[in-house]
């Protein structure tokens, strides 16, 4: 049979579980500070995504602009071109 615990055991015991306690704390704060750079890191990335998705459409956006622009002109110049051949075939 075991000797019962006494004063010092029971001191020492609960002294060791407040150790275990601090230390099982620490690394809870340790974790939490890991997330917080991870989510600090997932906010930038997803500031750059949308600001890349922002840029994107607008340069869409002008290209088709462009796009019809040359489109209009190609059809003017055409017309013209056109026009020319028929005034200088009438001389």
């Amino acid at each position: 049979m075991s000797e019962p615990a006494t004063k010092d055991d029971i001191e020492r015991l609960i002294t060791l579980m407040q150790d275990n306690l601090a230390r099982i704390e620490q690394r809870f704060d340790e974790v939490n500070m890991r997330f917080d750079s991870q989510q600090a890191r997932l906010e930038r990335h997803a500031g750059l995504l949308q600001t890349g998705s922002r840029w994107t459409a607008r340069t869409n956006e002008w290209a088709e602009k462009i796009d019809r622009a040359l489109a209009e002109k190609d059809r003017q110049i055409a017309n013209l071109s056109e026009r020319l051949r028929k005034l200088e075939e009438n001389r």
